[in-house]
């Protein structure tokens, strides 16, 4: 501790004239403690002393020193324990060996903490504080908890981290891809049995989550066998009925080596609607590792009938394989592509007409549009070259081009924030500024008043207010605009960077649902989210969140959410699990959580200008066995991660070697930092006490002796 002045010293001496001073203005003619004689004369000198110490001191903090402490803060290495809790850990377990090993694992702990600063974790598909040995977690992903790790210590004395797994993972990437940012040596214990087992695995089962009434399906299944030579097993399909098992088919199969793998295939009927429980097992042989992985879960939803949606182009183009394929892909939706004048069909059994370059100077197809307009079908108008833009103008009214000569110009997709007709998946916004031009038809673009704008043009690097792609609800039903040719780019981009064409899908997905929806669901929608954005799929896994949105229409078609929407979801033994939608801008979003396996229904309601609304509809969820797949623990992994990090792989029987290797390691200690404070010494407020004490002596005196 340092004391500074900010002015000369010889202020000081000015302080202690002070004092004097006003001690012997006080005391010197003092008259009042004569009568007490000569003896009093000590305590006279006395309070004179106190009163020079008072106004001395008053007078030294009114020059502002300073004073100037140091403090040191010792901060001991953090280690951080990462436990695995998944179902993967405990299948070569015994309880014994279980509560063993998490009595070791407390016994390390304890002889670190008196050195360390030690954090507990336990993960599986996410990382969760504190340790537990129960084992349940349905997934794991490694990488996720070494990454969080990573950045919740950053900056910090981050010392080591042990990682106490089986090296088994089924999610996320190879953690041994995050040794470049882990700083801190990585001490494993390798948990688990390496050895190849005995055992059957069924490992993979495909099938079409949606099939059509009348038609016949496969099923295939995998299976692997590990040292099970000339065994015999039966492959069994049933199909699961109020909780009670009916055989619909077995397959015999024949082991021969100690590697041997294989697939049968089953075909079914689709003979009632409804989603369909059905369990794909193979026969336990003797003495196997695992039962467990002989048996999985499967969904199918029947349906009675596809929606149908046509397009009629002007002549053969890409984009139209491109539209039939993405939407086809969706097993509710049917295609039927129509070229020129060619299509003699109704126009009723469609539920969305796409037009693409039509109408044209070639193909005016005023017969065609009479019949829209009649029954109030939706419809699509994809512009390019070949649109006629005059007849084109007067088959709608959300959109007129004028002023085009047959020229055409290249239009980037800019989104438009205040567009709310549905949700935009959240891929297709991140990718959505690299996506390739589409050809547009050069002219003027005038939206109607009702029109919503999904996208506008960029043309160049000048963004218009000309739309690119356009909606708009009336009495004659839906409809919508894409003034541009050249959606078989995007989707050949998408897959080019991505390896798939997620990003492309869900926007031609999302278009084709809002346009294609019967006009008996317009007002009040309910879909999950999964549903809607993905292939049509209706089937979760057990780890899944279960996510719903739902839209609601005024008088005027304007998306609302004033009222409350509740929505109920119930099992198939009749417990209910009831919600209330959470309201998001002007529409409502639900996370129900996760369910277990079975099949549920769901019903949803609200009320509006006192009329009821209800919407309703089923899923079902699959239980997640992927932790039983693989069970041969790789410590291979587990040895690489940890010579590349500057640590060293352990055995649960080795912690207390593992505790002396941490605090053998040089580099893991203690952290000192120091901090210097400079403060006013009028701040320190422990001044204010001797202060009042001298004060009340002096005061005491004068008054106990008769003084004021």
């Amino acid at each position: 501790m340092q004391l500074t002045l900010q002015y000369p010293f010889w202020y000081f001496l000015l302080c202690i004239l002070a004092g004097t001073l006003g001690a012997f203005a006080l005391y010197y003619r003092d008259k009042q403690f004569k009568d007490l004689g000569a003896s009093f004369k000590k305590m006279i000198w006395l309070m004179a002393a106190i009163r020079f110490l008072l106004i001395s001191f008053l007078a030294f903090l009114l020059l502002s020193p300073l004073i100037r402490s140091l403090t040191n803060r010792i901060e001991k290495p953090i280690v951080v324990v990462l436990q695995d809790n998944s179902q993967s850990v405990k299948v070569n377990w015994k309880n014994d060996d279980s509560l063993k090993y998490s009595q070791q694992v407390r016994d390390f702990e304890n002889q670190l903490s008196k050195d360390y600063e030690v954090k507990n974790y336990s993960f599986g598909s996410s990382l969760n504080e504190g340790l537990s040995f129960y084992y349940q977690e349905k997934t794991t992903n490694i990488s996720a908890a070494l990454d969080e790790i990573v950045n919740d210590f950053t900056n910090q004395n981050l010392g080591a981290i042990i990682l106490a797994t089986d090296g088994i993972y089924n999610e996320g990437s190879n953690p041994d891809y995050l040794t470049s940012k882990l700083k801190a040596p990585v001490y494993t214990i390798g948990l688990g049995d390496t050895a190849i087992k005995r055992d059957l695995i069924l490992t993979n089962v495909y099938f079409n989550r949606t099939v059509f009434l009348g038609d016949y399906f496969p099923i295939k299944e995998e299976w692997l066998a590990q040292f099970c030579p000339n065994e015999k097993t039966t492959a069994t399909l049933k199909e699961i009925l109020a909780g009670n098992e009916k055989i619909i088919d077995t397959k015999a199969i024949s082991i021969e080596g100690n590697d041997d793998r294989g697939s049968n295939d089953f075909l079914i009927k689709a003979e009632d609607p409804g989603l369909k429980h059905y369990r794909i097992s193979l026969s336990a042989i003797t003495n196997e590792a695992s039962a467990i992985n002989n048996v999985k879960d499967i969904f199918i939803e029947v349906v009675e009938k596809k929606e149908k949606i046509l397009i009629v182009a002007n002549a053969p183009h890409p984009d139209v394989a491109a539209l039939k394929q993405t939407i086809e892909q969706n097993r509710n939706y049917a295609v039927d592509v129509s070229i020129g004048s060619d299509f003699k069909g109704n126009v009723k059994d469609y539920s969305l007409i796409i037009f693409h370059q039509l109408p044209s100077s070639g193909n005016p197809i005023q017969s065609l549009l009479d019949q829209i307009h009649a029954q109030k079908k939706s419809v699509l108008f994809i512009l390019g070259a070949q649109s006629n833009l005059s007849m084109f103008s007067s088959a709608q009214t959300m959109l007129a081009v004028t002023g085009s000569n047959g020229s055409t110009s290249e239009a980037l997709p800019v989104f438009a924030n205040e567009f709310t007709l549905f949700t935009i998946p959240e891929i297709l916004k991140q990718n959505l500024n690299a996506f390739p031009p589409l050809i547009t038809p050069f002219g003027d673009y005038k939206p109607s008043a009702g029109a919503a704008v999904l996208f506008n043009q960029k043309i160049g690097t000048v963004p218009t207010k000309y739309p690119l792609i356009v909606f708009q609800q009336d009495l004659d039903g839906r409809s919508a605009v894409i003034a541009g040719e050249g959606l078989w780019r995007w989707r050949m981009w998408d897959y080019l960077q991505h390896n798939n064409q997620d990003a492309f899908n869900s926007l031609i997905s999302a278009m084709v649902q809002y346009l294609a929806v019967r006009a008996d669901e317009r007002q009040f929608r309910v879909r999950l989210e999964k549903e809607q954005l993905g292939n049509g799929s209706r089937n979760f896994s057990e780890s899944e969140s279960v996510i719903f949105n739902a839209e609601l229409l005024n008088e005027s078609n304007e998306l609302i959410n004033t009222p409350d929407v509740s929505l109920t979801i119930k099992d198939e033994e009749g417990k209910e699990f009831p919600f209330i939608f959470s309201k998001t801008g002007n529409a409502y979003s639900l996370n129900a959580g996760y369910f277990s396996q079975g099949n549920y229904s769901w019903f949803s309601k609200t009320k509006f200008n006192n009329k009821d609304f209800t919407a309703a509809g089923s899923f079902s969820v699959t239980p997640t066995q992927l932790e039983f797949v693989n069970t041969r623990a790789d410590h291979q992994l587990l040895y690489s991660l940890s010579e590349k990090t500057g640590g060293k792989l352990f055995y649960p029987s080795q912690l207390n070697d593992l505790a002396k290797a941490i605090k053998d390691k040089q580099e893991i200690k203690p952290v000192l930092y120091s901090t210097t404070r400079t403060e006013p010494l009028i701040n320190q407020r422990w001044l204010l006490l001797p202060l009042l004490l001298l004060f009340a002596m002096e005061w005491g005196i004068r008054k106990f002796n008769g003084g004021y």
